[in-house]
């Protein structure tokens, strides 16, 4: 599933830009905001519904220690390939 989303992704996003759609990133304040906001949002959610609490704090677990890896492995390398001239 996830090749497939990455695969025409990147087929979408050639045609955007083909059409001359100009992209741009999130600014980092949005990106933070945007996060704030839903750390709220989920810990409302922990308060009133135990069954939301309890999957929410097994994957927020699972993502912290996910980030500690990826941010090793996958990010450096992500960093690499981003700056080469494919």
């Amino acid at each position: 599933m996830l090749g497939k989303y990455d695969y025409r992704n990147a087929a979408s996003l050639k045609t955007l830009v083909g059409l001359g759609v100009k992209l741009f990133r999130f600014p980092k304040d949005v990106m933070d905001a945007a996060f704030k906001s839903s750390q709220e949002v989920y810990a409302e959610l922990s308060a009133t519904n135990p069954a939301w609490k309890k999957i929410y704090e097994d994957y927020a677990t699972y993502r912290r220690d996910a980030n500690l890896w990826f941010r090793f492995s996958e990010a450096a390398f992500d960093d690499f390939m981003q700056a080469q001239r494919l």
